[in-house]
């Protein structure tokens, strides 16, 4: 009788033991698929009944290994897999921060059975995004802009996401502020470019930002800026120059050459104090001087009780950063008196002297004439 009893139980449980082993994982997935040393990610296991009745499952875990730590276990309970259909089990796990590949385990637990176990495998490399200066100039100047290129690459296996570059630092103009590379996938680098323009000698720092997965994460870079001679710019040097004396103001002219390497654009010369530009040149444009190039100035001005004035060159490089140049240049301390005017500027030695002659000239042909009428008496 006890036998007889008993024996559907026990048919039904080794059905229930053949149906749990019909139960298997169709695969895993984590999220990111390669974690770094600390993320957080997810790991997905697909399971599928394939026998031809429903399996009932009591709880699906993953069991936290010495270096992944399970976060959240939501599938306490559960209930029956019916014949043929699949089932999803996400849990939220994070890495220590040791490298490798670990293998936190999942166990399905059956109700009428056993338990299936299944080792799942979480990689965990530190392999950090590669960052480099693929362009800067020789050296930086003062209120100088410069274009800086950097390039980012990923070496890693995995993908990564959210790739921006941030440029920061003190007395720094920046632009843009920030450029976008967006995902890299493995083996791949992206390139952005910035304009910098320093006030004063810093440290200009990159700051990489990227995601892997949903882990936010950034490195920083420090370019130090050091300003040194910059070899390529446009220099002037000035030559020929004569300073003459007109009525109440004085005339400088003479030449100006580029004897730098870069373009001097929108070159301009004046005077600075204590002399004061007076019409008709107040400023002398001279446009721009290619290196080697050689052009006329001519300035007028005024100026009291000084043996020498500057005489300023403004010109601007090919960024529109200006640049001035000033040289002094010797002048009589007073300017000679004979009243104002452009026609007081002539020599008055020439008029008596032209005088003179016309008044000579002038005896000579009424003495020939006067000599003529008595002749002809």
């Amino acid at each position: 009788m006890v036998f007889l009893f008993l024996l559907p139980t026990t048919a039904a449980a080794v059905n229930g033991e053949e149906n749990a082993a019909r139960v298997t994982v169709l695969g895993f997935q984590t999220d990111p698929a390669l974690l770094m040393p600390g993320d957080e990610a997810t790991v997905t296991v697909t399971i599928k009944n394939t026998a031809e009745e429903s399996v009932p499952i009591s709880s699906a875990r993953l069991y936290t290994e010495k270096n992944v730590a399970v976060i959240n276990n939501p599938y306490q309970t559960f209930g029956a897999l019916g014949p043929g259909n699949e089932a999803t089990f996400t849990f939220r796990v994070k890495a220590s921060l040791n490298e490798g590949t670990f293998y936190p385990v999942f166990v399905l637990d059956f109700r009428d059975a056993g338990s299936l176990r299944y080792p799942v495998p979480v990689k965990v490399d530190g392999t950090e995004p590669r960052f480099s200066v693929t362009s800067r100039p020789d050296s930086f100047v003062r209120d100088k802009k410069e274009i800086v290129r950097v390039s980012v690459s990923n070496p890693r296996a995995g993908p990564i996401n959210g790739v921006s570059v941030v440029p920061s630092g003190q007395s720094l103009e920046v632009t843009p502020t920030s450029a976008f590379i967006g995902a890299l996938e493995p083996d791949q680098a992206g390139e952005v470019t910035f304009n910098i323009t320093p006030a004063e000698e810093t440290d200009l720092v990159f700051t990489l930002r990227y995601r892997n997965g949903d882990n936010q994460r950034d490195i920083e870079v420090p370019l130090p800026i050091v300003f040194s001679e910059d070899k390529k710019r446009a220099e002037i040097v000035v030559s020929g120059v004569e300073v003459t004396a007109e009525g109440g103001h004085y005339r400088a002219n003479g030449d100006v050459t580029n004897t730098g390497l870069e373009v001097a654009k929108a070159v301009v010369i004046t005077t600075g104090d204590p002399a004061v530009p007076v019409d008709p040149n107040q400023v002398y444009p001279v446009a721009s001087l290619d290196p080697d190039d050689l052009a006329n100035f001519d300035v007028t001005f005024k100026v009291e009780n000084a043996t020498e004035v500057p005489l300023v060159i403004d010109y601007k490089d090919a960024d529109g950063n200006t640049y001035s140049t000033t040289v002094m240049i010797g002048v009589k301390a007073t300017l000679p008196t004979g009243g104002e005017g452009e026609g007081q500027s002539f020599p008055i030695t020439a008029v008596v002297l032209i005088l003179v002659v016309a008044v000579i000239a002038g005896a000579v042909i009424f003495r020939s004439w006067k000599k003529a009428k008595e002749n002809e008496k």
